[in-house]
């Protein structure tokens, strides 16, 4: 979980979570579940992505799938 996750990346929607939230005068601390939850759905798309049966990719980020 943790390779998948923090191996890089621009984390640009989970901050895209947060201007939203912002423009909508969402409290910050109500934001940060919705954040993971993007950003975790974002990990799991590239991880299926590399499977034998999808593109089978040996390295994503310069790293080891």
């Amino acid at each position: 979980m943790r390779y998948a996750v923090f191996n890089g990346g621009k984390r640009v929607r989970p901050l895209l979570v947060y201007a939203a939230g912002e423009c909508l005068g969402v409290d910050k601390a109500l934001l940060d579940a919705p954040a993971v939850a993007i950003e975790l759905i974002h990990a799991f798309s590239l991880v299926h992505d590399d499977l034998p049966a999808m593109d089978d990719d040996e390295l994503r980020r310069g790293k080891p799938t």
